[in-house]
């Protein structure tokens, strides 16, 4: 299969034009060669970032195009040689000529629902909704309320994880809360949250003492709980491009807790 089609199926799930403005998304350009939209490609790698272990997939399989959930290129390239590692694997991807493809917040906003579908798995969702204006995490309302403690115990069974930090012992039941991904605790503050539940991968210390003064139960799960994209995206190729050959790379088999 051509470059272009590949390309052009993944723009017209996940349209650039989606994605916030800070964000980088798309082929990633880390070199000065022209793309060659008639590159044949067999071989597709899926991951949340590319890494070591990344690299040891892309070499044992021969792979030919990589789609990435966080963008390759945040910053200018000089500033990406910065990273000693990231320096070399630019070198070898120009010189074999691997393009990298990112869908990041526009898959946020476009694939969301593939994010209801795994809460789905837990909980009885009445309705999942981006509030009105921004969409920088879901409003979840439930059918019937739900304690504390099978709030916690879903979200972990869900994203698959022993661990979870909190800033509350106290004992409740709701049935709503706000969540979304990656390193997202910014929004409570950004949003001027208050007075409810907020779920998120990652947080700053500013975000906790800001939940704390605002009454907000701050739930982080780990940056893993993206890691359904991995998975959602390989199926909708495996859909759509029957000869595709997929990869990928469980983010969780790189960090461990003990």
């Amino acid at each position: 299969m051509k470059l272009l089609k590949l390309i052009k199926y993944l723009d017209k799930k996940f349209p650039s034009s989606k994605a916030y403005e800070w964000d980088n998304v798309g082929i990633q350009k880390f070199n000065k060669k022209v793309i060659d939209f008639d590159k044949e490609i067999s071989n597709v790698l899926i991951t949340l970032d590319l890494n070591k272990m990344s690299v040891d997939k892309i070499k044992n399989h021969k792979i030919d195009f990589i789609i990435t959930r966080h963008p390759f290129m945040f910053n200018e390239i000089h500033k990406e040689k910065e990273n000693p590692f990231k320096k070399e694997l630019i070198k070898f991807l120009t010189k074999e000529n691997i393009y990298v493809f990112s869908i990041h917040t526009n898959y946020d906003i476009c694939g969301y629902n593939a994010f209801v579908n795994q809460l789905e798995k837990k909980f009885n969702v009445k309705k999942a909704k981006f509030p009105l204006l921004h969409k920088e995490f879901l409003e979840v309302n439930l059918n019937k309320e739900i304690t504390s403690n099978e709030l916690i115990e879903n979200l972990k069974n869900i994203f698959n994880t022993k661990t979870l930090q909190i800033n509350s012992n106290n004992q409740f039941k709701t049935s709503k809360f706000s969540i979304n991904q990656g390193s997202g605790a910014s929004s409570i503050i950004s949003q001027q949250i208050k007075d409810s539940i907020f779920i998120t991968g990652e947080a700053k210390w500013s975000d906790w003492i800001y939940a704390n003064d605002n009454n907000v139960l701050l739930i982080v799960v780990g940056h893993y709980m993206e890691n359904y994209f991995i998975h959602d995206i390989e199926e909708r190729l495996l859909n759509n491009f029957k000869d595709l050959k997929i990869e990928k790379v469980d983010i969780k088999e790189q960090y461990y807790v003990k």
